[in-house]
């Protein structure tokens, strides 16, 4: 606001000063909700012994099913060397919470099969993901996740829900 009290439209297409604050607010708000939800989310995942990248291998493999995933795509999926990949499924097989196997005609193709165990690991740190989830704005003095969601889809997507049923 200006000092006697207008607001100023700054530009042509009638951004006001408020306007551009409210803005900037409801960013600043979710932007330490998501800070907030990424410490949230990386506590629950070290109750389970999974820093984020083997857990969300653990979650593709398990996503692929019976069928496994071959140990290259995980390197796409993962984003992430295919060395690091390679030191993933060593540490996690060592662990019981995945099983590579050569394939039969070509035994430099690794498919990489996820196990009871695995599975069970994936879901428990996944429910302990949603309960800290669950608790973000009474720990954090933030609005509720949906309400952040629903600010995060109309501010960055522009995408309003408010109409929505």
């Amino acid at each position: 606001m200006s000092e006697s009290g207008i607001v100023s439209v700054v530009e042509a297409g009638g951004e006001t000063e408020s306007s551009r604050l409210d803005e900037m607010r409801v960013a600043a708000v979710l932007r330490r909700g998501f800070r907030h939800a990424l410490l949230l989310l990386s506590h629950a995942l070290s109750e389970h012994d999974l820093s984020t990248l083997s857990y969300q291998l653990l979650l593709e493999v398990a996503a692929a099913g019976d069928d496994g995933v071959l140990q290259g795509d995980l390197s796409r999926l993962l984003q992430c060397p295919d060395a690091r990949v390679s030191m993933l499924v060593r540490d996690l097989s060592g662990r019981g919470l995945v099983r590579p196997a050569r394939s039969a005609p070509d035994r430099r193709v690794v498919r990489i099969h996820p196990t009871p165990d695995g599975v069970r690991v994936t879901l428990e740190a996944l429910r302990s993901q949603r309960a800290a989830l669950h608790n973000l704005s009474e720990v954090a003095d933030l609005p509720s996740v949906t309400s952040l969601l629903h600010d995060a889809l109309r501010l960055y997507l522009g995408v309003d829900l408010s109409g929505a049923g």
